[in-house]
């Protein structure tokens, strides 16, 4: 359980780390309102995410697991805004916090399978985050050449394997909140 529990707070880590890095360098290419739709969007996405996993983990503690979410939501949307300027800090800072309230309301409401499933998308949508700085920029790009359609392929190969392999800790991870193994259950029928 605490194996997937790192897993994802890792991915959210190392994504906001990354959309950091990404915010500073595309900085100038990004328009104000890019600014904040990132900001928001990664605030939104880390705040649903650990909600989620915070609303199955700590069950039947909705404050704890409201309130840790939050915080981590506030803090990577007002740090990912405070990278572009004052009104995308904001902007993820309140985008965070609706996020991880309504991601810890999920967990506390789903159960430990389905809270899973849900984990396994948003996780996919955080890192998602890291696209935008691509799609958003005003550049006028000529159509590139073969080999730099290589680089996309072989990212989100890469990342379908990552994602897979966090997905299998997930199994161990409900059968520790249930104290039953998923997927084996049918197979004891009388």
């Amino acid at each position: 359980m605490i194996l997937f529990n790192a897993y994802i707070f890792f991915t959210l880590a190392v994504t906001l780390v990354i959309s950091i890095i990404l915010g500073l360098r595309y900085r100038n290419e990004l328009t104000s309102m890019n600014g904040m739709i990132i900001s928001m969007y990664l605030g939104m996405n880390i705040g649903l995410t650990s909600g989620v996993l915070l609303g199955a983990v700590f069950r039947g503690d909705l404050f704890l697991s409201t309130i840790l979410s939050m915080l981590l939501g506030a803090a990577a949307g007002t740090i990912m805004g405070a990278v572009f300027n004052a009104a995308a800090s904001i902007e993820g800072l309140m985008s965070g916090i609706m996020g991880g309230m309504m991601g810890a309301m999920l967990g506390e409401m789903l159960p430990p399978e389905k809270s899973l499933i849900l984990i396994n998308i948003f996780l996919t949508i955080s890192i998602a985050a890291l696209f935008l700085f691509k799609i958003l920029p005003q550049t006028e790009s000529a159509n590139a050449p073969k080999k730099y359609v290589m680089k996309p392929i072989l990212a989100f190969i890469m990342l379908v394997i990552y994602l897979y392999s966090g997905s299998q800790l997930g199994d161990t991870w409900i059968e520790a909140l249930t104290g039953s193994i998923p997927h084996q259950e049918h197979l004891h029928h009388p």
